[in-house]
């Protein structure tokens, strides 16, 4: 008998290379089918991920977009007022001028005392005018105060002088008045002061 036609127990039969073969491709096909699922597994996630970033920054768009809005809004409302206010102001200013260049025209001659007494009290209802109108639009008056540190943002200064018991850098006088507006931090017009040495 010839023994290379007898099946060698180390070499694997036809059906044992058959199950040997379908067990790989089983297997390969359970890994493809398992890894097919996993990438349906993260494209899910990363989808939702988009969506919910997508949602969010369309959220934080619309916020931007209506908080956007309502800032324009209120600047052009509060620009319109300032135009209001201004033509209002101009009004009164325009008003006044012409009060003050009939005053002007009817200057009294110095001999008249009677006439100059009235002429004077006439500048000072202008003057009052003035005042009356700078206060109806909030602007009121702004003195500096005496021996507070000097601040080139609130005070102008015009000059300096050595003042007995006072340091350096303080206002010593108030030469001229200056104005603001309701909000005591913003000062239209700085009072003119002399600083000390």
């Amino acid at each position: 008998m010839n023994d290379a036609f007898l099946p060698s127990s180390s070499a694997p039969t036809d059906r044992e290379r058959d199950t040997l073969g379908s067990s790989t491709l089983y297997k390969l096909c359970e890994e493809v089918i398992a890894l097919r699922e996993y990438d349906k597994r993260q494209l899910r996630s990363v989808e939702q991920t988009l969506n919910k970033v997508r949602d969010e920054l369309k959220t934080s768009f619309n916020n931007f977009a209506a908080d956007t809005q309502r800032a324009y809004q209120q600047l052009r409302q509060e620009l319109h007022g300032e135009k209001r206010i201004s033509l209002a102001l101009l009004n009164e200013l325009i008003e006044i001028a012409h009060d003050l260049q009939a005053i002007v025209a009817a200057r009294p001659m110095p001999a008249d005392g009677e006439a100059v007494q009235r002429w004077m009290e006439a500048v000072e209802v202008e003057s009052r005018k003035v005042d009356a109108a700078l206060l109806k639009h909030g602007i009121q008056p702004y003195d500096a105060v005496i021996s507070a540190p000097y601040n080139p943002a609130i005070h102008e200064r015009i000059g300096s002088k050595r003042v007995e018991g006072m340091g350096p850098l303080l206002v010593a006088e108030q030469v001229e008045r200056g104005y603001a507006s309701q909000q005591p931090e913003f000062v239209l017009r700085r009072p003119k002061v002399i600083v000390s040495e």
